[in-house]
């Protein structure tokens, strides 16, 4: 029996004794995939399609105001996955909508053994896994396929650990964010909970054996620091900034500060641009992208 514990977060429990799973979709409220998957996984279980054996699953919608919106937050600047330091419920103040949200999602994040939060990039991207780098994430990961893994050790996105897959660690579990590729291109739902299905058959939550994905040779990267916007604007050189994972070389220069070219930025390794910023994400004083370097 599937039980809504909270404003869109649901539990069922199998009747053995078994891990703990949580599947989000729509931590951003614009990434379509992962709202469409964890709105059909419900669907399924109410319908009896999918039964959970085993262990207990959750499955939740992120950032509600934000789905609404059709938004990446709920106001300018607003990042639910930005919102989970890991003192959160030690914390007095509720500043926004996201720090509420990741109040009321923050117990199931602690309680379970693998978190799966679904997200969707606003510039073209191939699908990719961000999460720390072992086997026991690799063994989890395996079901999302993927050439690529990022991970950020040194948390340069958030200059501390804030998104749901750090939360997750920082409290002995496994994170994984799964990014399914263009975040309005809803052509990979299907697949996407395909894999989600296979994972918790793996699992051994859902009765069955998982269809094995296609086998990926997987290049290891990791985030090395980001461009910070400046009053004075940023602008990428052409090639640049388009989509993630283009690839530079030490001395390219990968843009400017300002109007003119006095204030280049130039790499000093060999890397990759991620997660460039299109104008409409981009705030003074936080980033319109970040390097990485690849490290297997």
């Amino acid at each position: 029996m599937i039980e809504e514990i909270d404003e869109s977060v649901w539990r069922v429990s199998g009747a053995i004794h078994g891990p703990i799973i949580t599947i989000l979709g729509g931590v951003h409220g614009n990434e379509r995939t992962g709202i469409e998957v964890v709105r059909r996984l419900r669907a399924e279980i109410e319908s009896g399609s999918i039964s959970v054996a085993s262990g207990t699953l959750y499955i939740a919608f992120g950032n509600l105001k934000a789905i609404e919106l059709n938004k990446r937050g709920s106001g300018i600047g607003r990042d639910l996955n930005r919102s989970f330091p890991t003192n959160l419920l030690d914390q007095d103040s509720v500043d926004s909508y996201e720090d509420q949200r990741a109040r009321e999602l923050a117990p199931i994040l602690q309680e379970s053994d693998i978190v799966v939060d679904m997200h969707a990039t606003n510039k073209p991207s191939e699908p990719f896994v961000a999460c720390l780098h072992s086997d026991k994430h690799a063994d989890a990961y395996r079901w999302f396929p993927c050439t690529k893994v990022l991970t950020d050790p040194r948390f340069v996105l958030g200059g501390r650990p804030v998104t749901t897959d750090e939360y997750t660690e920082a409290h002995g579990g496994i994170g994984i964010c799964y990014e399914t590729g263009l975040a309005w291109d809803v052509s990979r739902i299907d697949e996407v909970y395909d894999n989600v299905v296979n994972l918790l058959r793996h699992k051994g939550l859902v009765a069955g054996n998982p269809i094995e994905s296609r086998k990926c040779t997987q290049d290891i990267f990791e985030i090395v620091e980001p461009i910070i916007l400046t009053p004075a604007g940023f602008r990428y050189t052409e090639g640049f900034g388009e989509r993630s994972w283009e690839r530079f070389t030490t001395g390219t220069t990968l843009g400017w500060h300002g109007e003119g070219k006095e204030k280049p930025v130039t790499a000093n390794f060999d890397g990759v641009v991620v997660f460039p910023k299109p104008e409409e994400n981009r705030h003074n004083g936080m980033p319109v992208g970040y390097l990485a370097k690849q490290v297997n």
